[in-house]
């Protein structure tokens, strides 16, 4: 049998069969797979089989046989049902992913499901409750910016905004920008790109989505103590969101107890926190005095009190003021 055709491809279908056909709760029958094996063209021999799960289990895959029904499956996989989901998700609700993007990406995950695992992950799909971008350069840019990156060289590329009428509309004329390439950050289902601006001497956020035509430059990136020395911590605190780059400063606030899992689930372990009277807590952190920590803080209302520092509260009620003006309160 060795001399008939697709026999050297015996032992990829064997593994396409075991990770398609079976998992955790479905095994197949020695019949079921030489059936299987007929159907892709192979005519093979139990033993021939057996052999070639051997040679599968020492190259590291998981093949078992449950003794007590007959079937042979895919034990461990590399990832588990629970970890795609998990990427399945976070795939769908990538803003900075086209649809079509995102489709072909969850396509290549469902490979490593079995057809009852992939039948599930169908069931999650649902791409309209999803803001997605639509633009299908991205991947390109995150390469160049990486290659960037891996060669010292500045980034350069054109950037747009939206005009009135919901069309593209190139920034300063559609001329290049050049910049120093910090680090690639996603946040809030998007990807940031944080320069380094020699102009300014400081840190300017990009839009991944929003950037076209991106490539290498042949100018070198800056190399000056500002960047060698940056970190983003300094300049970001992604839960306010990568435009949230006002200088961190330190605060302090007086939550009612309710909303003590709301100030960890947006500092973390930043910050201090210490019980006071009537069941509320002083918490001690740092964060941007930017209009997406005053949105923030509003939403909360009056459980939440802002104390210090100095500098924040005033800002902080320059923001309200100018609010409740804007509105004619």
């Amino acid at each position: 049998m060795a001399n008939q055709p697709n026999q050297k491809l015996k032992l990829l279908y064997l593994m396409e069969i075991l990770m398609k056909k079976t998992d955790a709760s479905h095994g197949l029958t020695m019949n079921e797979i030489l059936g299987e094996l007929a159907a892709r063209g192979i005519d093979a021999e139990r033993k021939s089989v057996s052999r070639d799960f051997d040679v599968l289990r020492d190259y590291g895959f998981d093949v078992l046989f449950d003794s007590s029904v007959k079937r042979w499956r895919m034990g461990e996989r590399p990832f588990a049902p629970e970890e795609l989901v998990m990427l399945v998700d976070a795939v769908q609700s990538a803003g900075f992913l086209t649809e079509r993007m995102a489709l072909g990406l969850i396509a290549k995950l469902k490979w490593f499901a079995s057809e009852s695992q992939e039948a599930r992950l169908d069931q999650r799909l649902d791409m309209a409750e999803y803001v997605k971008m639509n633009n299908p350069e991205v991947f390109w840019s995150i390469d160049a910016i990486q290659e960037a990156m891996h060669v010292g060289r500045k980034v350069e590329f054109r950037y747009f905004h939206f005009g009135t009428d919901g069309r593209r509309v190139l920034n300063r004329d559609g001329r290049l920008y050049r910049a120093t390439p910090l680090r690639l950050v996603y946040a809030e289902g998007l990807y940031y790109l944080l320069t380094y601006n020699d102009h300014y001497d400081d840190m300017t956020p990009y839009r991944v989505d929003r950037m076209v035509d991106v490539g290498v430059s042949s100018e070198q990136a800056t190399r000056n103590k500002s960047v060698s020395t940056w970190k983003m911590a300094d300049d970001v605190r992604l839960s306010f969101g990568v435009y949230g780059d006002s200088p961190q400063e330190p605060i302090v606030m007086e939550v009612d107890g309710r909303y003590v899992s709301v100030m960890l689930d947006k500092f973390g372990e930043d910050m201090d926190l210490y019980p006071v009277a009537d069941g509320r807590a002083k918490v001690y952190a740092r964060a941007p005095l930017s209009p997406q920590f005053y949105g923030w803080l509003f939403q909360l209302g009056t459980d939440v009190k802002l104390l210090g520092s100095k500098k924040a509260v005033e800002a902080y009620k320059s923001y309200l003021r100018d609010t409740a003006a804007f509105y004619g309160i």
